[in-house]
């Protein structure tokens, strides 16, 4: 049993195979009117629940329900199984296949403690680029996965923000998976950075406009992030630069 454990879900959870599907219904029919248009749209709006349910009439002529059902592909759920303190889990870190039991309530875990995420993490907890730490290590699991993982998360304004490796110089630039070329990076300030090439302080600078200071709606905040990294690239090649990562 692990000390100072957070439990939120059990084995249990997993037990239950779960299909998802989509129902895609198509509803056609012709009527006559010498009503304008608008009028027949507000008819039709106050028929539709009529229609649905049990259409009669020669004003539902050529009525017809076409419905199909579609399977979704598969998703990989993920769950929380359990908070875990930092000081259960970065003293095992190792660079073999070796596992650490973790149990939590009646189920025991056997996790891998190689996780390249795992090293960066227990270096540097805080994002490279807006500063945000990560402070909960939290047991994860796929749907369909023999075993669970960790995820390092911070917290922001009451929810999780998940926690990334991030390359400093990028693969397609001749960066390697190694990690020396590997720094902290939430995933909010990894998603604004996307593929393009921004160094970090430009990546912090979307970061404070996604915060939305101005609360502006969402269409317009999301151009104006588009807008200015747009602009930022553009500098960069104007300059030279080639948008290297570098560590603020």
């Amino acid at each position: 049993m692990i000390n100072n454990c957070k439990e939120f879900a059990s084995v249990d959870a997993f037990k239950y195979n779960v299909t998802y599907y989509k129902v895609i219904g198509t509803i056609t029919w012709q009527f006559e009117s010498d009503k304008p248009y608008e009028d027949c749209m507000m008819h039709i709006k106050q028929k539709f629940g009529e229609i649905i349910s049990e259409p009669h009439g020669q004003e539902f002529d050529d009525f017809g329900v076409q419905v199909e059902l579609v399977k979704m592909k598969d998703k990989k759920k993920l769950v929380h199984l359990a908070e875990i303190p930092l000081e259960e889990i970065f003293p095992y870190l190792t660079p073999d296949e070796t596992r650490k039991e973790y149990r939590i309530g009646e189920c025991s875990y056997h996790v891998k403690m190689n996780s390249d995420r795992y090293f960066v993490f227990n270096n540097n907890r805080f994002c490279v680029s807006c500063g945000i730490e990560g402070t909960k290590m939290i047991l994860d699991m796929n749907f369909g996965d023999s075993s669970p993982h960790f995820n390092l998360y911070a917290e922001e304004k009451g929810r999780l923000i998940l926690m990334t490796k991030d390359h400093i110089l990028a693969k397609s630039k001749g960066g390697k998976d190694d990690l020396s070329n590997y720094a902290t990076c939430c995933s909010v300030c990894n998603n604004l950075k996307g593929h393009y090439d921004l160094n970090y302080e430009q990546v912090k600078e979307l970061r404070r406009l996604y915060s939305n200071p101005d609360k502006l709606p969402h269409k317009e905040l999301r151009d104006l992030i588009n807008k200015e990294r747009e602009r930022m690239v553009r500098d960069n090649r104007k300059e030279g630069r080639d948008g290297t990562m570098q560590e603020s």
